[in-house]
C-alpha cells in the first residue's frame, strides 16, 4: 500500500460499496487520531490502519487526538492520559469506534463490515456514551 493511498478509488479501482466502506473506515480513523494517511510518519508498511491496530490494546491514549480528552463540558470528563470520572465509558466508546474504523478499512473487501452493521454499532456506542444504555451489549465491532 502506498503512503499516498487515501481510498481504493485513488488506486483506480472501480467504485463499489465496499470501497465506500473502506473510505468511511479511514475517515473514522482520521477523525479519532487526527492523523492522515499521507502523514510523514507513515513509511514502509506503516499506514494509518496498521498504526491504529498496533496501538489498539495498550497505547490507545497515545494515538487518540488529545482534544478528545480535554476537560470542559459535562459530557467530557476525561483528562490527558485517558483518566476519567465515570469508569472508562468514554475510552470504551473510543476503542469501539477505532475497531469499527479498522474493520471498515480491512485490506480485503470481504473482511470489511457492512454499513448496516456499522450504523447499528454506532447507535449502540452513542447510547452507551450518553448513558441511555449500560454495557449490556458487547461494543465489539
Amino acid at each position: 500500500m502506498s503512503r499516498n493511498k487515501i481510498s481504493e478509488y485513488g488506486m483506480g479501482l472501480a467504485a463499489s460499496t465496499q470501497g465506500d466502506v473502506y473510505s468511511y473506515g479511514i475517515l473514522l480513523l482520521e477523525m479519532i487520531t487526527r492523523r492522515r494517511p499521507t502523514d510523514d510518519i507513515f513509511v514502509g508498511d506503516l499506514d494509518l490502519h496498521n498504526y491504529v491496530n498496533g496501538a489498539l490494546h495498550e497505547r490507545v491514549s497515545e494515538i487518540v487526538d488529545p482534544l478528545l480528552f480535554l476537560e470542559g463540558d459535562e459530557n467530557r470528563n476525561m483528562t490527558p492520559g485517558g483518566k476519567n470520572s465515570n469508569g472508562g465509558k468514554e475510552m470504551e466508546c473510543i476503542i469501539s469506534l477505532l475497531k469499527i474504523g479498522l474493520k471498515c478499512s480491512a485490506r480485503l473487501p470481504y473482511d470489511r463490515m457492512h454499513m448496516n452493521d456499522v450504523v447499528r454499532k454506532l447507535h449502540l456506542i452513542k447510547d452507551v456514551f450518553l448513558g441511555v444504555r449500560v454495557h449490556q451489549e458487547n461494543l465489539e465491532a
